[in-house]
This record gives structure tokens, sequence and C-alpha cells, in this order.
């Protein structure tokens, strides 16, 4: 069943947002921006939850009859809501009814487009079945014509279960390599996805920011500068930058979906060819969604209706680069992986870039707590791995002469 979509920012009050972690922090600043009110609701108190732009509603109760009564005790007609983390998104699938008969707007796609989204394995087939270009895959229980090297991947992503140690994607060389991953991911219960590897070309990851309801769609192209594409990891230093044939299949995959609401294609492109290839279409609100505020891409408005006319000055398409300061001094410093620490980056090169940096994941003057908890928590860290050093460095010092 398609989400509704009839509210507009004249008739939204306020939005209440799922989840609290960074990506809900921007969607947050966002509503602001556009004078809606705003309530984060979650089981689990994140960064955004320091915003002074939301009511806070921490759900103690984990079952989800408990949890579903409160949130739609939240609801009303001029009231929208979005899940901002795949968590509540299933949530949302499972209870969609009742949701959508509590909330005048649920801004998220139809359950059939999240069933595809959510789950690599049916995205995979839904590509090829939508003759969208996209890497080969198999499922652990027929790797018949498997090609190697590989990436073995969770079919759903596992953000919210980080306790179980299960990586976002494992590089394999050889069938041993493989058969131990897919005994590992079997042992801890985790279905997982083998897919053609790419890693071994040069490529760029872009990531596809969009938003789209009927008869509209606004989208840009940033590219994922650090960590490197054969990290397939999250973005930590994000610039703009536009590619015409990229943002074409993005928009191809979302027309196809006919999709609603807010969302990021991710595609990777061979730097030899300039083939390009479908990774994933994430539902939601991503990582660096302060990118589109700090852009001029007004993807809440959109959604809600008011999306700015044709006389409104041009969102830009290039000159904004993001960066999550934290995340980013471990991709670039990390003693065991660190771009800046093992030499496959200077110095100088880092330091220019954090000049450059003119967005950000957590910094924002008039709303200042979430960095300054961001920052504190980076200062420990900096203390303990000093303290941790010193420790292991004394005992040589003392036995000196």
């Amino acid at each position: 069943m398609p989400a509704p979509e009839t509210a507009s920012r004249e008739d939204c009050e306020l939005i209440v947002v799922l989840g609290s972690s960074v990506t809900a922090l921007g969607v947050v600043r966002e509503a602001r921006h556009l004078g809606l009110s705003c309530v984060l609701f979650d089981t689990r108190s994140g960064i955004a939850m320091s915003s002074r732009y939301a009511e806070r509603v921490l759900a103690h109760e984990q079952d989800h009859p408990a949890i579903l009564a409160q949130l739609t005790g939240l609801g009303g007609r001029r009231r929208a809501i979005i899940a901002t983390e795949d968590r509540w998104l299933e949530f949302m699938v499972a209870h969609r009814a009742s949701i959508e008969g509590a909330y005048g707007v649920v801004l998220a796609p139809s359950n059939e487009a999240l069933g595809i989204c959510l789950d690599k394995a049916a995205f995979a087939r839904w590509c090829v079945e939508s003759a969208l270009p996209a890497p080969r895959s198999w499922s652990l229980d027929d790797l018949g014509g498997v090609t190697l090297p590989a990436l073995v991947r969770p079919v759903s992503t596992l953000h919210d279960r980080p306790e179980i140690g299960v990586p976002k994607a494992v590089f394999v060389e050889s069938l041993n390599d493989l058969n131990d991953w897919a005994g590992r991911f079997r042992a801890l219960g985790v279905d997982a996805l083998v897919s053609e590897s790419l890693l071994e070309r040069r490529l760029t990851q872009y990531s596809i920011p969009f938003a789209r309801k009927k008869g509209a769609i606004t989208s840009f192209v940033a590219r994922k500068v650090r960590p490197p594409a054969s990290w397939a990891r999250t973005g930590t230093y994000v610039e703009l930058l536009p590619n015409a044939e990229v943002e074409r299949l993005a928009r191809a995959a979302v027309e196809a979906l006919d999709y609603f609401g807010i969302g990021e294609v991710e595609i990777l492109q061979s730097e030899e060819d300039r083939r390009c290839y479908l990774i994933e279409i994430n539902a939601r609100p991503w990582v660096q969604y302060t990118l589109a505020a700090a852009s001029g891409h007004d993807l809440l408005g959109l959604v809600l209706g008011s999306h700015p006319s044709s006389g409104a000055k041009q969102p830009r398409k290039k000159g904004i680069r993001w960066i999550s300061l934290r995340a980013d001094l471990y991709v670039c410093f990390s003693g065991s992986e660190g771009l800046v620490a093992r030499g496959k980056q200077s110095l100088a090169e880092y330091l220019v870039s954090l000049f450059k940096a003119n967005a950000f994941a957590h910094f924002d003057l008039r709303d200042p707590w979430p960095a300054i908890k961001e920052f504190a928590a980076l200062a420990g860290e900096v203390i303990h791995a000093i303290v941790r050093r010193a420790a292991r460095i004394g005992p040589g010092l003392e036995k000196r002469p």
C-alpha cells in the first residue's frame, strides 16, 4: 500500500523522528529550519537527544505493542513521522496500518519498496528484474558459478546489533575463505549474500541523496572521499561532485520503485570504463544528511508539499564538504589502518581537507550541545590512548640507567 502523500508544510505542524543518531540530528535541524516542531522518539539515547530543537521521548518499553501505543499516541492529522534507522523502518513495516491511521503523513515508501531496500538479496533480484546494473550475487545456499574474489555481506543491515561482531562486508579471495566466512555467518544466525567484488578495480563511491513524491523529485551527487571505496564503510568525509551519469542511474532506480519519501542511493563507478554499479538504496535519511541543508536542497520541504518554486535560489551542486570529525580521525590516524598513519595520505593533504570542510555532522552554533558532547567523547578517547601508551612505554623507561 503506497504511503499517503496528502500533507503539506502549511498543514503539518509537527514531525516525529524515529531514532536519535547523527542522522536524526540532521533531520531535527532541518525541521527547525522549516518552522516545524519536532519530537525525537527512541528506545535508546543517541547524540540527537542533546539537541535543543526537539522534545525528547525515550521509550523504556521494549515490546512492540507498548512502543506502538506510545507512538500512535503522539500522532495527529497535522503530524508527520519519519524513520532514520533501518530498525525503525522494520518496525514501520510491521505496524504500517496503525501508524498510517495515527499520522497525517508517513514519510516512507510502500512496504513493498521497503522490502526490496531492506533485504540485499531481494534488492539484487530486483536489480536483475528491473535491468539495472548491479554486481552479480549468490546466496550462501547456492554458490554455483560464484566468481572470486567476492564480498560477503549480511542480507540485512546490522547497525543496531554491533555486539554480534559481523562486519558490513568481508572481502574473500579463495573458496576456503568463502566457506570459512559462510560458516561464521551461519553460526551467528545471520543470513548473508555473496556478491561479485569490484574492489580490485579503481572505483569511485558515490552517494545520491534524493526526495521524491508523485510528480516531483530532487537529488544531488556526493563523492565519498574517505574512507576509500575498498573499505566498504560509511563515509566520514564527503564532498558534492556532480556526475550526470551516476545521477541518472539513481533517479531511474528511484522511479522504478515508485518511491515516496527521502532516501539515498549508493553507486560505485569504475574509473577504467566508467561503468556504474547500483549497490543499495537506503530508504531513509542517511548519515551525511546535513549535506542537503548545507547545499540548499529542501528534501523535507519537497515531500511535505512546499518545495521552493523555480524562481527560488538554485541549490549548490559542488563546493560543500561534509565531515564527521571523530570518525574521520580514526580513518586517518588509527594505528592499525589509518590512511595518514600508514602513509597512504599525507598529513598536509589531511589538514587541507580539514580546512576545506564546511558542513558538519555535529557542529552547529545555534544548537551546540551535540558537538560539545561529541568533543568530550573525543577528548576522553585521546586521553585514554595517551594513558595506555604511557603505560606501555613506562616500564622500559624505568629500566634505563
